[in-house]
């Protein structure tokens, strides 16, 4: 007979509508002290976790088997995959989680990170190693941050999220591709920053380009290879993630929001974010501020 594998949004909260902005982290005795220090199988949807062990000890079950994680180490858990935890009496340390949809869009897609971050792992903080303090505090702010995450922390937040997932890979014994690929990304991070400063502005592709010495048409190839979406389709996410946030944390008017955003027409903005999101400016805030703080998701 096959097990059932219950999927849940926080371990034995039954998953529901959940707002795209929400994040959590807890303590791991928080929750494991309240089920005899074990969080039997059990796998999330649209969920993503990072678990940062400080100390104490620990098993996980990663792709069907239980195996010991010593202390320090983060363990690295994917949207869709059965996992589950033994915990020890004096563990230290914290479980969090974000919205797999709001892991950074400039995390790179090739070079290996995509099929690293697409399974649960764990990687030990070797004491010896020289990221290792850096990603235990990077885990430790990224905590605190979510603790009290609030819209205007999201970039912060999908920052300290990054960097934690970067370090760890490289840790892990992973590296980035280097070469003509290796430069690819950095060209893509480039970019990303470049649309950052700039996607108010409405430029067009050429600007970019320009700004990064190659043409227009090899920008839109190497966006496509490395992200799957052309230049004008990751300056126009950028715009309604901005967008997604002031409708939700803030009360500015949706012609106020248009106009932050570089919309002289309020009606061509909600035509736009209504093409990107699904949903016109007025029911994505009504839905998104009823989701925030669903049933089961205290």
């Amino acid at each position: 007979m096959l097990r059932r594998i219950p999927t849940y949004a926080l371990y034995g909260e039954q998953a529901g509508e959940i707002s795209e902005f929400w994040g959590h982290s807890e303590t791991i005795a928080s929750r494991s002290s309240l089920n005899d220090w074990e969080i039997k199988p059990h796998r999330h949807d649209a969920l993503f976790q990072i678990l940062h062990l400080r100390s104490g000890e620990a098993q996980a079950l990663i792709a069907g088997r239980w195996r010991d994680v010593p202390s320090p180490s983060a363990i690295v858990v994917p949207e869709g995959h059965e996992h589950g935890f033994r915990f020890s009496h004096d563990i230290d340390g914290a479980v969090m989680t974000v919205m797999s949809k709001r892991l950074p869009a400039s995390l790179p897609a090739q070079g290996g990170f995509a099929e690293w971050l697409a399974r649960p792992r764990t990687v030990t903080l070797d004491p010896d190693a020289a990221d290792s303090g850096y990603i235990g505090q990077t885990l430790d702010r990224l905590e605190a941050e979510l603790g009290h995450a609030t819209g205007a922390q999201a970039p912060l937040v999908e920052n300290l999220l990054a960097t934690a997932l970067l370090l760890i890979f490289r840790l892990s014994g992973s590296e980035i591709a280097t070469g003509g690929e290796g430069r690819d990304h950095a060209r893509l991070q480039q970019l990303m920053r470049l649309i950052d400063l700039n996607c108010r502005n409405h430029e067009p592709i050429d600007f970019y380009a320009r700004r990064l010495g190659m043409s227009a048409t090899h920008l839109n190839r190497l966006t496509r290879q490395l992200t799957g979406r052309p230049v004008t389709r990751l300056i126009a996410d950028r715009l309604v993630s901005e967008a997604k946030r002031e409708l939700v944390f803030t009360t500015h008017a949706i012609q106020q929001i248009a106009n932050r955003l570089g919309f002289e027409d309020a009606a061509y903005f909600s035509r736009f974010f209504a093409h990107h999101a699904g949903l016109s400016p007025r029911a994505y805030r009504e839905r998104e501020r009823a989701r925030m703080t669903p049933a089961g998701v205290e």
